[in-house]
């Protein structure tokens, strides 16, 4: 006896599109598994790259999962099509970009566009090793770095920011040599010794003045590769997408044949 489909082929090919029907919907949800497993990935490597990495780092890649329409899942940098990126450098490599109180101070002339500042000896830095954005925000009041029209974060010259001043003054250096003077010696030339930065100086009363710097402006750095983002993303798609797409075949045919008996009965 030989059984063949040419009786029952109405069945067949019902089943066949069935069938066909599921591949989207298991590929959507193994793109998307799979997705997650190179996010988790990358949160992962960050923790162990770099040194005490702020949440905000931590958090710094996304995922856009894929759908039945789109079958494509994306996993990169938040905002990461910005080409000053701050985690760019550190995939691709090549020089760090300028934050933006570092733009500040080239626009207003303190530092050189291809400079960079390094904080020194009398910065506040939090738990991450990062600059203080109070501290920063007083440098640039200080230094009145304000530059566009109705930008009032310029320090003024009242009695109580005067007050402030004598006890916290920052203050540029031009780096060793004689240069042209400013305030009760403007017109003439000064000899001073302390490198290119910015310098805080402290006042203790009766006890006298310190001066720390706060940050020291350093040639531009080129930085290697160190942050593996795409090596890391492939060695995780190789290992896992297969074992993904199979366990949602199965259950993207489960659903069908519990459809289809549901049908039966309809």
């Amino acid at each position: 006896m030989k059984i063949n489909i040419r009786e029952n082929f109405k069945a067949v090919d019902d089943a066949l599109l069935e069938a066909r029907n599921q591949v989207p919907f298991a590929l959507a949800r193994a793109l998307t598994k799979t997705g997650q497993q190179v996010r988790d990935a990358q949160r992962s490597e960050i923790e162990r790259v770099f040194d005490r990495p702020t949440r905000y780092t931590r958090n710094a890649v996304f995922l856009r999962t894929a759908t039945k329409q789109r079958l494509e899942a994306e996993v990169w940098l938040k905002d990461g099509d910005r080409p000053t990126h701050y985690l760019l450098p550190q995939i691709e490599g090549g020089s760090r970009p300028l934050k933006r109180f570092e733009q500040r101070l080239v626009m207003a002339g303190y530092m050189t566009p291809t400079e960079r500042a390094v904080p020194g000896g009398g910065a506040q830095l939090d738990q991450h090793g990062n600059m203080s954005r109070g501290q920063i925000t007083k440098i640039l009041s200080q230094l009145r770095t304000a530059a566009v029209a109705g930008d009032f974060s310029n320090a003024s010259d009242s009695r109580r920011s005067r007050a402030k001043r004598a006890k916290e003054a920052y203050f540029v250096s031009r780096g060793p040599g004689r240069w042209k003077g400013i305030g009760s010696w403007k017109g003439g030339l000064k000899s001073q010794h302390l490198p290119r930065g910015v310098w805080v100086r402290r006042s203790f009363g009766p006890w006298g003045t310190a001066v720390k710097p706060v940050l020291l402006f350093v040639p531009r750095a080129t930085y290697r590769p160190r942050y593996h983002f795409f090596e890391l993303a492939r060695r995780v798609v190789e290992q896992q997408f297969e074992g993904n797409f199979a366990d949602s075949w199965r259950d993207a045919m489960r659903s069908a044949r519990l459809a289809g008996q549901g049908r039966l009965f309809a």
